[in-house]
C-alpha cells in the first residue's frame, strides 16, 4: 500500500468508524460483534477502493457495507444474539437522549435499524431503502409503524418530551 493509500484510509477511518461503530451496535447489540463488522467494513474498503462521487456517498457506501456484514453475522447458523444494550447506551450523551435510546432498543429490529439510520444519522428513506435493501415505502412504512410504537412506549414510560 502506497503512503498515500495509508494516509486516505486513516484519514476515513478517523472521519467515519464512530458512525459505522455505532450502526453496527445497533444491528449487533453485542461490542465484540459490531468491531468485527467495523473492522471487516473497513478492510473491504481497502480491498474494493472504489472511486466514489463525494464524501457522502464514501459514507453511505460504508454503512451499506457494515449493515450487509452485521446480516450476515446474523444468518450464520452458530451466531447467538447477546442483548448488549448498556454498550449502545454508552455512546448517548444526555440522559433524554440514552432514556430515548433505551426505547428504540426495545423496538424490534426492523424498526430499530429504519429509526436508527433516520433520525440519529440523518438518512432519507431512499437511502435507507439503498442501504439495507427494502423498498423505499418498506421503509416509510417501517417508520410510521416504529414512530408510533416508540410513541406508545415513551408515552408509557411517563416521558413529557414527546
Amino acid at each position: 500500500m502506497t503512503k498515500e493509500a495509508a494516509e486516505y484510509f486513516s484519514a476515513v477511518y478517523e472521519k467515519y468508524s464512530d458512525d459505522v461503530y455505532r450502526l453496527c451496535l445497533i444491528y449487533m447489540k453485542n461490542k465484540d460483534d459490531a468491531e468485527e463488522a467495523v473492522s471487516e467494513a473497513f478492510v473491504r474498503l481497502m480491498e474494493a477502493r472504489p472511486e466514489f462521487e463525494n464524501e457522502a456517498h464514501e459514507k453511505a457506501w460504508l454503512m451499506k457495507t457494515a449493515v450487509n456484514i452485521c446480516r450476515n453475522i446474523h444468518k450464520s447458523f452458530w451466531k447467538k444474539n447477546v442483548v448488549g444494550n448498556e454498550e449502545v447506551l454508552g455512546y448517548m450523551t444526555c440522559p433524554e437522549e440514552t432514556s430515548i435510546m433505551e426505547e428504540v432498543l426495545s423496538l424490534p429490529p426492523k424498526y430499530r435499524a429504519v429509526i436508527y439510520l433516520h433520525y440519529y444519522q440523518g438518512y432519507k428513506a431512499r437511502e435507507i431503502s439503498e442501504m439495507t435493501g427494502i423498498s423505499t415505502s418498506a421503509v416509510l412504512s417501517r417508520l410510521a409503524r416504529g414512530r408510533r410504537k416508540l410513541k406508545e412506549l415513551i408515552t408509557e414510560g411517563g416521558f413529557s418530551y414527546v
